[in-house]
């Protein structure tokens, strides 16, 4: 085995918590597999009415979905070979590396996509309170392929092993996104609770106790 493989095996203890979050990875592939197909099996059914909302919750637990398709699993693949097929690795180096790079790639893209789909639910949900609206069907099919694409380039950037600067800076974005746009919410919720607390005399005024 090449040098530099050998020097990156985890020591001892080290090698069994790697082991254990691979396996424990592998074991909820399959879990993130079915419990997110039910929820679209739930969404997709026309037994309600669906609403704009809908269209990123598809769109998030389609990804999830992904994710524990391919990400997870080919994480898990990858790690756990490492780990106990050192001699397999070193044989098939470069299979070992388009592998662990499809995952590391797959990974970071799912990842993002889910967050930029929920920091999207949020501000739709904060547009709902305030009664307007972000999806029209021109938006819709503009968001969505915009959504789709973007974070191709930070699968790209994760696939040739740059620095983490721009991943960090765009978390930190989208959680104060996020934020904001619940923050928006609850202040909506509180102001409607106030508004039919202080009309709630009045419209009780003379009824029986």
């Amino acid at each position: 085995m090449p040098d530099n493989m050998t020097h990156d095996l985890p020591p001892g203890d080290s090698s069994i918590v790697y082991v254990a979050s691979s396996i424990i990875m592998a074991v909820l592939s399959p879990v993130a597999v079915v419990g997110n197909a039910l929820i679209l099996s739930a969404i997709w059914k026309k037994t309600f009415l669906k609403t704009t909302f809908h269209i990123p919750l598809s769109g998030l637990a389609m990804s999830d979905l992904c994710t524990g398709l391919f990400a997870q699993a080919l994480v898990a693949a990858s790690m756990l070979l490492f780990l106990l097929r050192p001699q397999t690795v070193a044989d098939r180096l470069a299979l070992f590396i388009v592998l662990k790079a499809l995952g590391d790639g797959s990974t970071t893209y799912f990842a993002f996509l889910a967050l930029f789909l929920i920091t999207l639910m949020s501000v739709e949900r904060w547009l709902h309170m305030s009664q307007q609206t972000l999806m029209t069907s021109r938006r819709r099919c503009l968001t969505s392929t915009v959504l789709l694409l973007l974070p191709s380039p930070l699968a790209v950037l994760r696939f040739l092993s740059t620095t983490n600067k721009t991943y960090e800076g765009l978390t930190s974005v989208c959680i104060l996104i996020t934020s904001v746009a619940y923050f928006n919410v609850l202040r909506i919720i509180r102001r409607h609770q106030q508004h039919v607390e202080a009309n709630a005399p009045s419209q009780n005024f003379g009824q029986p106790e």
